[in-house]
């Protein structure tokens, strides 16, 4: 309810019959805006992958050659900054779990490589500030690419073909960078700004797979490898036929994920195959398929010394086809072979391991039609070999059939019309997200024009509508309010109008869309504003001389904004550590353990030696080289490790190991003077010392290893010049893991409405005085005080957030907590409008997302017990009454569900009472209520939203323009025996110049005094 003026109130109380100054009356404000170019706008947008067009010549080995064979084409990895190596690596990939990539410190103007060849998909040089900074990307085979961020310079430019170690720029500190933990202030132009200084100067780079960003650090050490299409070469080898085409639908794709995989009908699997192999999940998470074999399976497994073994698939492909498939193995050389067919022609014949890294045959051509491939192991019995089959995976080469070098097998109606029909049952499109900077200018005020001759107007304003909607219908006599008028058309009625314009050779109309519009209603000279929001569509009639103008609230521009780049709260390139050039964060990873072994060690007690935790981490890790050492987990002393490779993940990172393993060291040896003098100490501190039974580790061999490398490390002197970790690098976590700060829902949603562009719209002066939102913080009352930190957001800006106490009020119902969402919340570009994304954060809740009558943005909680606002009698204000009754769609009880499928119960006894005792159920599923007060607020919610429905009320009344959605009103009816209090579920008005100012309003039942139990 707006306030409303004395003499408004004694209008509507002698019920608008007195006088010329008391008639309806209504005013239309539009804004006059001017057009002023050169404000630039950057958009990202969707760009679908690249496609490589492929040729591909086909070989075969003819059976029985001894010298033919296939060729892995292993492509090198060029590490990305010149002079440096993964020891000046300073964060991982999956840091903090949001960091995509690997950075490398060096200092500003380092030489910045190319890692592979190929084509520069991307240069950015326009955040200088911001996000990635001055950053390159570049195209590789396959859909994989790479990204360069944070350079000073870049010296390449789209559409750049670059070989392997060609030098793409410099590296810098622009973007989003950090020093010692605090994002990096200042700009350039301050030669004292820490920017300037160079401060948090790295690259970051990124590793990706089209849409999968994957870790760059396997391919760094080498454990990992691209590879090219692989070629068969030697004596027996001939050419078959040549393919052009580009890589198309995936027509078979084999991750074998679990033990049913043979079962598929493509598959005909030696029964050798299935003895010998079996599912096996590596640490990474892959599923490989692996086959034993061991000389004791002589006679009982298989009947000769040697195994040939394999599987046989059938597939049919209207276009030629292209074959891969990794594996790892430890076939030595002469141990075996691996041997692919394609219809009995051998395609693939792998007679030389490498080793037992991945490594992958790519890119083997076929033709189209039916096709039986049959992959086979050879084995020749004379030690133990593992094999591990990764993946195979077949795609069409799709291309013109008269490219494809085998005419003959193409379908006729294909090669004779160029064309196949099919049914289409899905599409997509795979892209990957870019920017783009329009020259859009901008439309700033310049004046306000008032429309004078208003024949209609009719307004809506529905609680379940996303905003209100108005439509104004004026005379438009010879189109002279029309948006394109133009008087030199028709000059003999010559009439020049300020409802159009021409500006730099276009023609623009005031009214059109997106122009603001204000509506005031009232009495005599007594209005009030009820509307502000911007022009929808326009409606011109010319047989009537009329035109309709449709307009929404200022929502329209949450409804229509599409969010055009991930929203993700937190929200972060990739940064959570920190970066800077000093001693401590530019360290290599082993100084860095040395380092903070140092600092733990010192800190539970100067008789520790720090020496004694590199020794573990030497045993266990290879010093985080190996295994669950590596990062992200850094778990090198093996700490939390309790079988094979399962750790738990409270234990990881470099200074949680060091301070646990300092921890057990002190607490386990005291009664040894914390000295290992003999390998019977460190047996001691193996078996638990003074903390009682305690095994560190299953290998009983290691305190024997553990001795060793301590007497080697405790007379070496290469640790001595390596500081101790100090507080200008991160401090050491704290003893038990901190939880991440939760967001409240009202700081996202205050984030979405700043992208939305909510904030600094107003130009109008009787606009700016009114604030852009307002914004409840989210809570809710429970029998706890909420702990820990929540996030707030930066009023006015988009992407900042401030991180507080959460602000807990105890009230005599309990404590009133911040209702957060938790951290990850991610809205991905192009999936979500921001109305849709507020409305999927707020849903379930009790809080309200609309604008008002002024354009303000409200984020407010639903408040069912507000002051009645005006009384409405048959015998004074109250025109027409219709009341409807139906509760046969009311439940009275209901269960609320969370994502654990724990649930809640509760009664509504008002709806009870109305179903005369009947416990009508419904159920919900609401994830997030996991605890009892947020179940109990899902609960109301619902009741609140089946009142709505069960008994409502409609009244036609004179116009009221201080009436508002959701204030509670009381009515007076004896014809329909009504004498209570309603809510205003939604406002139908009419203005008329002939026939006045007239309200429907939509009421639902208010009476709030039942319990909820």
């Amino acid at each position: 309810m707006q306030t409303m003026s004395n003499e408004l109130r004694r209008i509507l109380s002698e019920r608008l019959k007195l006088g010329e100054l008391s008639k309806p009356a209504c005013r239309v404000e539009i804004d006059r805006l001017v057009f002023v170019p050169g404000r630039t706008e950057e958009l990202d947008f969707i760009m679908s992958d690249p496609r490589e067009e492929k040729t591909l010549t086909r070989t075969i080995i003819q059976d029985g050659s001894g010298d033919g064979g296939t060729a892995l084409s292993k492509i090198p990895f060029v590490f990305p900054v010149e002079g440096k190596s993964i020891r000046d690596i300073t964060a991982y990939m999956g840091d903090n779990r949001k960091h995509q990539g690997i950075d490398i410190a060096c200092p500003v103007g380092t030489p910045i490589k190319a890692t592979w060849a190929g084509k520069v998909r991307k240069v950015s040089v326009s955040e200088k500030y911001r996000s990635y900074g001055f950053h390159v990307e570049i195209q590789h085979a396959d859909g994989m690419w790479t990204r360069y961020a944070h350079m000073s310079e870049v010296h390449v430019k789209t559409g750049d073909y670059v070989t392997q170690g060609t030098t793409i720029g410099k590296s810098g500190n622009t973007g989003d960078v950090r020093s010692a933990g605090v994002t990096n202030m200042g700009t350039y132009d301050d030669p004292n700004s820490p920017r300037s200084k160079g401060r948090g100067a790295h690259l970051h780079f990124e590793v990706w797979n089209g849409q999968a960003v994957i870790d760059p650090f396997p391919y760094m050490n080498g454990s990992k490898h691209l590879f090219a299409a692989s070629s068969n070469n030697g004596a027996g080898v001939t050419t078959d036929a040549t393919y052009v085409g580009t890589p198309g639908a995936t027509l078979f794709d084999e991750r074998f994920t679990n033990n049913t995989w043979h079962t598929k009908s493509v598959y005909k699997v030696d029964e050798l195959t299935k003895k010998l192999s079996m599912i096996e999940r590596s640490s990474t998470e892959h599923s490989n398929l692996t086959f034993t074999f061991d000389p004791k399976g002589y006679k009982t497994v298989f009947p000769s010394p040697t195994v040939t073994t394999g599987m046989n698939l059938k597939l049919t492909s209207v276009h030629p086809g292209i074959f891969s498939m990794g594996f790892s193995t430890n076939f030595g050389e002469g141990a075996g072979e691996l041997r692919v067919f394609f219809n009995g022609k051998m395609q693939v014949k792998v007679i030389k391991f490498s080793g037992t890294e991945n490594v992958e045959i790519r890119d083997i051509p076929f033709p189209n039609g039916e096709m039986e491939i049959r992959i086979e192991l050879f084995w020749n019995g004379k030690q133990v070999n593992r094999f591990s089959l990764q993946y195979i995976q077949i795609k069409e080469l799709q291309g013109r059939p008269d490219l494809y070098g085998n005419k003959d097998k193409v379908d006729p109606t294909v090669q004779q019309e160029f064309f196949e029909e099919r049914e289409i049952t899905s599409t997509f499109m795979p892209g990957q997200p870019r920017k783009v900077s329009l020259q859009v200018g901008k439309f700033v005020y310049m004046d306000t024009l008032t429309l004078d001759n208003i024949n209609h107007i009719e307004m809506d304003d529905q609680y379940e509508m996303e905003s209100c909607e108005a439509r104004i219908t004026i005379s438009n006599p010879g189109g002279y309010y029309s948006p394109d008028y133009n008087p030199f058309y028709f000059p003999e009625t010559y009439k020049e109008t300020p409802w159009s314009y021409f500006v730099n050779g276009f023609h623009v109309g005031v009214l059109s869309e997106n122009t603001p519009v204000r509506i005031y209603m009232g009495y005599g000279l007594n209005l009030m504003r009820v509307f502000t929001g911007l022009i929808d569509k326009l409606d011109l009639n010319g047989e009537e001389s009329t035109m309709t103008i449709y307009c929404r609230d200022m929502y329209k521009k949450i409804l229509n904004k599409v969010i055009t780049e991930d929203k993700q709260y937190p929200s972060d390139v990739g940064h959570s550590a920190a970066h800077d050039t000093n001693v401590f964060s530019s360290m290599a990873r082993r100084d860095k353990i040395i380092s903070i072994a140092k600092k733990q060690a010192k800190q539970q007690g100067p008789e520790l030696d720090y020496k004694f935790l590199l020794a573990i981490a030497e045993h266990e890790t290879k010093m985080g080289t190996l295994g669950k050492g590596l990062p992200p987990g850094d778990f090198i002393l093996g700490y939390g490790c309790y079988t094979g490779e399962k750790c738990d993940p409270q234990y990881q990172g470099l200074e949680r190991q060091l301070y646990r393993g300092a921890v057990r060291y002190r607490e386990a040896m005291a009664s040894k003077g914390w000295r290992f003098q003999s390998v019977d100490d460190v047996k001691y501190f193996w078996q638990g010392g003074d903390k009682g039974a305690y095994q560190w580790a299953s290998d009983t061999n290691w305190y024997n290893s553990v001795w060793q490398i301590y007497q080697k490390f405790r007379s070496s002197t290469e640790f001595d010049a390596i500081p101790e970790w100090e507080s200008t690098a991160p401090a050491p976590v704290p003893t038990e893991p901190t939880a991440k700060a939760a967001y409240l829902k009202s700081a996202i949603v205050q984030d979405l409405i700043a992208y939305a562009g909510m904030y600094g719209w107003r130009s109008n002066p009787q606009d700016i005085f009114y604030p852009y939102a307002i914004v409840q913080e989210t809570s809710y009352t429970h029998v706890t005080q909420a702990t820990g930190k929540v996030f707030k957001a930066v009023p006015d800006k988009e992407g900042e957030f401030v991180e507080v106490d959460p602000e807990s009020t105890l009230t005599p119902k309990g404590w009133k907590n911040p209702f957060v969402e938790p951290p990850g919340r991610k809205f991905e570009s192009y999936q979500y409008k921001v109305g849709e994304a507020i409305a999927e954060i707020m849903k379930e809740t009790p809080f309200r997302s609309y604008c008002d009558r002024y354009g303000t943005y409200r984020l407010e909680e639903i408040d069912m017990n507000r002051p009645i606002v005006a009384t409405f009698t048959e015998h004074d204000n109250l025109i027409t009454i219709h009341k409807t009754i139906d509760f046969s769609r009311g439940k009275s009880h209901l269960v609320i569900l969370d994502e654990e499928n724990k649930v809640g119960h509760f009664v509504d006894t008002e709806i009870l009472m109305e179903l005369k005792g009947e416990v009508r159920t419904g159920v919900r599923s609401v994830p997030f209520a996991k605890t009892d007060e947020l179940k109990r607020l899902a609960a109301q919610r619902t009741f609140f939203d089946l009142k709505r429905l069960c008994r409502t009320l409609q009244i036609s009344i004179p116009g009221n323009p201080a009436l508002d959605v959701l204030d509670r009103i009381y009515i007076i009816d004896s014809n329909t025996t009504t004498r209570e209090a309603y809510t205003i579920k939604g406002i139908r008005t009419m203005f008329d110049a002939q026939n006045g100012y007239m309200q429907i309003l939509d009421l639902f039942w208010s009476n709030n005094e039942g319990a909820i139990v």
